[in-house]
Protein backbone atom coordinates (compact mmCIF):
# COMPACT_ATOMS: atom_id res chain seq x y z
CA UNK A 1 0.00 0.00 0.00
CA UNK A 2 1.41 3.37 -0.94
CA UNK A 3 0.73 6.62 0.89
CA UNK A 4 -1.29 9.46 -0.57
CA UNK A 5 0.07 13.01 -0.63
CA UNK A 6 0.71 14.36 2.85
CA UNK A 7 0.46 10.96 4.58
CA UNK A 8 3.69 9.79 6.19
CA UNK A 9 2.56 6.80 8.24
CA UNK A 10 -0.49 4.87 9.38
CA UNK A 11 -1.62 7.06 12.27
CA UNK A 12 -4.65 9.12 13.22
CA UNK A 13 -3.30 12.28 11.58
CA UNK A 14 -0.99 10.62 9.02
CA UNK A 15 2.06 12.38 10.47
CA UNK A 16 5.21 10.44 11.37
CA UNK A 17 6.70 11.50 14.75
CA UNK A 18 9.44 8.86 14.50
CA UNK A 19 12.47 8.35 12.32
CA UNK A 20 12.21 5.87 9.47
CA UNK A 21 13.35 2.36 10.25
CA UNK A 22 16.99 1.92 9.20
CA UNK A 23 17.87 0.67 5.75
CA UNK A 24 14.72 1.72 3.89
CA UNK A 25 15.02 3.27 0.46
CA UNK A 26 12.81 6.15 -0.73
CA UNK A 27 10.16 3.80 -2.15
CA UNK A 28 9.98 1.71 1.03
CA UNK A 29 9.61 4.86 3.13
CA UNK A 30 6.32 5.54 1.34
CA UNK A 31 4.86 2.03 1.61
CA UNK A 32 3.23 -0.38 4.00
CA UNK A 33 3.60 -4.08 3.29
CA UNK A 34 1.06 -6.59 4.62
CA UNK A 35 1.84 -10.28 4.93
CA UNK A 36 -0.41 -13.13 5.99
CA UNK A 37 1.78 -15.91 7.35
CA UNK A 38 -0.21 -19.11 7.61
CA UNK A 39 -1.81 -20.14 9.86
CA UNK A 40 -2.31 -17.24 12.27
CA UNK A 41 0.09 -14.31 11.82
CA UNK A 42 -0.57 -11.01 10.08
CA UNK A 43 2.54 -8.88 9.74
CA UNK A 44 2.38 -5.19 8.81
CA UNK A 45 5.65 -3.49 7.88
CA UNK A 46 5.41 0.27 8.18
CA UNK A 47 8.21 2.75 7.41
CA UNK A 48 8.53 3.64 11.11
CA UNK A 49 7.22 0.58 13.00
CA UNK A 50 6.18 -3.04 12.60
CA UNK A 51 2.90 -4.47 13.79
CA UNK A 52 1.98 -8.10 14.31
CA UNK A 53 -1.43 -9.65 14.84
CA UNK A 54 -1.61 -13.24 16.02
CA UNK A 55 -4.96 -14.98 16.07
CA UNK A 56 -5.76 -17.88 18.38
CA UNK A 57 -9.07 -19.67 17.78
CA UNK A 58 -10.77 -20.41 21.12
CA UNK A 59 -14.11 -21.76 19.83
CA UNK A 60 -15.95 -21.99 16.53
CA UNK A 61 -17.26 -18.47 17.11
CA UNK A 62 -14.49 -16.85 19.16
CA UNK A 63 -10.87 -15.89 18.42
CA UNK A 64 -8.31 -14.23 20.67
CA UNK A 65 -6.31 -11.61 18.78
CA UNK A 66 -3.03 -10.25 20.10
CA UNK A 67 -1.70 -7.04 18.56
CA UNK A 68 1.92 -6.06 19.06
CA UNK A 69 3.67 -2.90 17.93
CA UNK A 70 7.42 -2.95 17.45
CA UNK A 71 9.37 0.28 17.33
CA UNK A 72 13.09 0.77 16.80
CA UNK A 73 14.97 0.68 20.16
CA UNK A 74 16.46 4.12 19.45
CA UNK A 75 12.94 5.58 19.23
CA UNK A 76 11.84 3.91 22.46
CA UNK A 77 14.95 5.19 24.26
CA UNK A 78 14.09 8.81 23.49
CA UNK A 79 12.70 10.82 26.41
CA UNK A 80 9.99 12.13 24.07
CA UNK A 81 9.20 8.78 22.43
CA UNK A 82 5.87 8.85 20.64
CA UNK A 83 4.05 5.63 19.90
CA UNK A 84 0.48 6.43 20.89
CA UNK A 85 -0.43 7.71 17.41
CA UNK A 86 0.10 4.29 15.81
CA UNK A 87 -1.49 2.37 18.68
CA UNK A 88 -4.55 4.66 18.68
CA UNK A 89 -4.95 4.39 14.89
CA UNK A 90 -4.87 0.60 14.93
CA UNK A 91 -7.05 0.31 18.02
CA UNK A 92 -9.80 2.20 16.18
CA UNK A 93 -9.20 0.35 12.91
CA UNK A 94 -9.08 -3.08 14.57
CA UNK A 95 -12.28 -2.49 16.51
CA UNK A 96 -14.05 -1.49 13.27
CA UNK A 97 -12.70 -4.59 11.49
CA UNK A 98 -13.66 -6.88 14.35
CA UNK A 99 -17.20 -5.48 14.39
CA UNK A 100 -17.47 -6.10 10.63
CA UNK A 101 -16.18 -9.65 11.14
CA UNK A 102 -18.71 -10.27 13.91
CA UNK A 103 -21.53 -9.03 11.68
CA UNK A 104 -20.27 -11.17 8.79
CA UNK A 105 -20.16 -14.26 10.99
CA UNK A 106 -23.73 -13.60 12.14
CA UNK A 107 -24.82 -13.36 8.49
CA UNK A 108 -22.89 -16.46 7.44
CA UNK A 109 -24.78 -18.50 10.05
CA UNK A 110 -28.06 -17.66 8.30
CA UNK A 111 -29.70 -20.48 6.31
CA UNK A 112 -30.11 -18.13 3.34
CA UNK A 113 -26.45 -17.05 3.21
CA UNK A 114 -24.77 -17.36 -0.18
CA UNK A 115 -21.12 -16.32 -0.62
CA UNK A 116 -20.40 -13.46 -2.96
CA UNK A 117 -17.30 -12.53 -4.93
CA UNK A 118 -14.22 -11.03 -3.33
CA UNK A 119 -13.38 -7.43 -4.07
CA UNK A 120 -10.05 -6.61 -5.69
CA UNK A 121 -8.83 -5.40 -2.26
CA UNK A 122 -9.33 -8.82 -0.63
CA UNK A 123 -6.39 -10.73 -2.13
CA UNK A 124 -5.16 -11.87 1.31
CA UNK A 125 -8.59 -13.23 2.24
CA UNK A 126 -8.88 -15.04 -1.08
CA UNK A 127 -5.41 -16.56 -0.64
CA UNK A 128 -6.24 -17.69 2.90
CA UNK A 129 -9.50 -19.29 1.78
CA UNK A 130 -7.63 -20.96 -1.09
CA UNK A 131 -5.15 -22.56 1.36
CA UNK A 132 -8.00 -23.81 3.55
CA UNK A 133 -9.89 -25.18 0.53
CA UNK A 134 -6.79 -27.00 -0.75
CA UNK A 135 -6.13 -28.54 2.65
CA UNK A 136 -9.78 -29.49 3.14
CA UNK A 137 -9.83 -31.26 -0.21
CA UNK A 138 -6.50 -33.10 0.03
CA UNK A 139 -6.37 -36.77 -0.92
CA UNK A 140 -6.76 -38.39 2.50
CA UNK A 141 -7.51 -41.88 1.20
CA UNK A 142 -4.58 -42.39 -1.19
CA UNK A 143 -6.80 -42.49 -4.29
CA UNK A 144 -4.96 -39.76 -6.15
CA UNK A 145 -8.09 -37.62 -6.18
CA UNK A 146 -9.08 -34.83 -3.84
CA UNK A 147 -12.28 -34.69 -1.87
CA UNK A 148 -13.48 -31.93 -4.22
CA UNK A 149 -12.94 -34.17 -7.26
CA UNK A 150 -14.79 -37.04 -5.58
CA UNK A 151 -17.74 -34.77 -4.75
CA UNK A 152 -17.80 -33.50 -8.36
CA UNK A 153 -18.10 -37.12 -9.53
CA UNK A 154 -20.94 -37.89 -7.13
CA UNK A 155 -18.74 -39.99 -4.82
CA UNK A 156 -18.54 -39.51 -1.09
CA UNK A 157 -15.25 -38.35 0.33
Amino acid sequence: MGFRDGVETMSVDGKRPRAFLPGLNATQRAQVEYYAIYPNLLLSLHPDYVMAHTMWPRAHDRTEIICEWHFHPDELARSDAQIDDAVEFWDVTNREDWWISEQSQAGIQSRVYQPGPYSEREALLWAFDDVILREATEDTEGTGRTGQEKRSNGEES
